[in-house]
């Protein structure tokens, strides 16, 4: 179980793949220039945030690129001890496991490996984002975050039964019963859905034995360019979901959309 919310320290985990190899399923944004720049944005929008929202930012990286630029963003934030690298060659599996595999498996070396989060302790909630994106109200999402929970997740069953994998947060209980070692079952040259299927299979079968909260109390707004196509997070249609969402959330029907 998770601390409660007045012991709680927050850190971000901003999970990275600056140098995509080829081959990798349903990634169109391959370019690292632009993907370095979308990484250098986020990272920007977050420091702020250290000090008060935050306790921490860790930034995972997976395929050994120079995180120089990053580095110096970092420096010159307020709290440049509250930020830690983690890199690491972790992209010698096949391309066809997916982006999910390397991303969970990516998580487990960071969580092995990061002094910051050795540091917090296990009073530690971790925030796991895909480190290309911008929570614009990561703030608020933090101020609200459930009582007690070991994982927080978006769990949606319209248009299609899916979870939304780019914002998780859980505690160490969490972590330990649901997302260590999850990557060896993301595996999409062997799975016959999606990673967001079946990692939502893995949570609803964890749920009776740990406390799950699976949808979160506050509509993330995400800025961003996905990667699987280049369309933009928040500007036509994907803002109008995030409206109609927010909406609903707040008007507390339970239509997971």
């Amino acid at each position: 179980m998770s601390p409660a919310p007045s012991s709680r320290r927050n850190v971000l985990l901003l999970t990275a793949t600056i140098t995509p190899p080829s081959g990798v399923p349903l990634l169109a944004r391959t370019d690292p220039a632009l993907r370095r720049g979308d990484y250098e944005k986020a990272l920007a929008s977050y420091l702020p945030l250290l000090g008060n929202a935050l306790d921490g930012i860790v930034f995972g990286e997976n395929s050994g690129s120079d995180l120089s630029s990053l580095r110096l963003l970092a420096e010159g934030s307020r709290h440049p001890e509250l930020v830690e690298f983690v890199s690491f060659e972790g992209l010698d599996h096949p391309p066809a496991f997916g982006r999910g595999y390397g991303e969970f498996k990516l998580i487990d070396h960071v969580v092995s490996h990061s002094r910051l989060l050795r540091q917090q302790g296990t009073a530690t909630i971790v925030w796991k984002v895909t480190g290309r994106y911008v929570i614009r109200n990561l703030r608020h999402l933090i101020d609200r975050q459930p009582s007690s929970f070991a994982l927080y997740c978006n769990l949606r069953n319209w248009p299609r039964r899916w979870a939304d994998m780019y914002l998780l947060a859980w505690s160490e209980e969490g972590y330990r019963a649901v997302i260590g070692g999850m990557y060896h079952q993301l595996n999409e040259e062997r799975l016959g859905c999606s990673p967001e299927v079946r990692f939502r299979d893995l949570v609803e079968a964890a749920a009776p034995a740990v406390a799950v909260v699976p949808r979160f109390n506050v509509t993330p707004w995400v800025e961003g360019v996905r990667g699987m196509d280049n369309g933009a997070y928040s500007t036509g249609k994907n803002a109008l979901k995030y409206y109609a969402r927010s909406g609903l959330c707040r008007l507390g029907f339970q239509l997971w959309i």
